[in-house]
């Protein structure tokens, strides 16, 4: 759905349903591996600043999705000087969706990084959990400001204690120790397996399916807790039963692997093939699982046959 359609839809339904779907659009949007936030929140931009006029749109957007600068299909209307000059008098007054506001106008379309760190550090002073979150991923990342990981840290920690799950998925990612490091790789933060099981385990019991999955991954590696299978797959079918792709792919691979229950291996890898929105590595080990859970039972019967038939006797060479 185009994004200008989107918001025209959502505007009729009065400001609490717009800031309900802001929320949901930035969730999706702003959870980029790499943090580009400043790129990628072309759409939250056009619905904050409908937000913070009581739903009257004030940018369009074609597209909901892309890069912003690298994508010929975006098409901004900047607002006009009276709508920033009532955004402005807004934001000094204290209201943080019109400084959230201003915060994505400078980033986006004025291209002025520094202007946006100050809207964003007002709405910090006022305890906003996205813009603690925002900025500490700057820190964090050193995106478009200066890096500072352990400022950052304390951003999105203060974030987390107000159940921020952006700012959970980030915390458990940058402290977890990788499976495998390599010497190209300096880490943002110190390796704390202990610490990242704990923001994880916050972000499963909010409901989080991405946090189940760490949750799932960490029991199952013994990672930052002791291995525990049966918790492990508790919060792998949580997950999994609420369509999170990546759950379903772990349980495909792990109940063959790991817990050798064949039957429930195919059943997931099926979910993952049969789900035109899993990626073509999904795709992959979920056929790979497939395979190998649909023949490796017909295997091992034909091996355990084979071992139980008793050799032939020697033949005799005749006298």
């Amino acid at each position: 759905m185009h994004g200008e359609l989107l918001l025209r839809k959502h505007c009729k339904h009065g400001v609490r349903e717009l800031r309900n779907l802001l929320f949901q659009v930035k969730t999706a949007v702003v959870s980029h591996p790499e943090g580009m936030w400043p790129q990628l929140l072309i759409v939250a931009l056009s619905l904050s600043l409908a937000d913070s006029f009581g739903g009257h749109l004030l940018a369009q957007v074609s597209i909901t999705s892309g890069v912003l600068g690298k994508d010929a299909r975006f098409h901004l209307q900047k607002p006009s000087p009276a709508q920033l000059d009532s955004l402005r008098k807004a934001a000094r007054s204290g209201n943080t969706a019109a400084q959230m506001a201003l915060v994505e106008y400078f980033q986006l379309i004025e291209l002025k990084p520094d202007s946006a760190r100050f809207y964003l550090q007002a709405a910090v002073r006022a305890g906003l959990p996205e813009a603690q979150y925002l900025l500490g991923l700057s820190y964090l990342r050193g995106v478009e400001g200066p890096k500072r990981p352990i400022e950052g840290k304390k951003l999105l920690e203060a974030a987390a204690k107000q159940n921020h799950l952006l700012s959970i998925r980030v915390l458990y990612q940058v402290l977890e120790p990788p499976d495998s490091a390599s010497p190209l790789h300096v880490p943002v933060l110190p390796y704390n397996a202990r610490e990242a099981f704990g923001f994880a385990l916050q972000g499963a019991q909010l409901g989080d399916p991405p946090s189940m999955t760490a949750i799932g991954r960490y029991y199952a590696q013994g990672k930052g807790t002791p291995r525990n299978d049966s918790l492990s797959e508790l919060w792998l079918r949580k997950a999994a039963e609420m369509g999170h792709i990546p759950a379903q792919v772990l349980l495909a691979e792990w109940y063959l692997e790991k817990w050798n229950k064949p039957a429930q291996a195919l059943y997931w890898a099926q979910q993952v093939i049969q789900n035109e929105r899993s990626s073509l590595e999904e795709q992959y080990r979920a056929r790979v699982a497939a395979y190998h859970a649909e023949h490796l039972p017909k295997w091992l019967s034909w091996l355990k046959q084979w071992i139980a038939t008793p050799p032939l006797p020697p033949r005799q060479s005749p006298p």
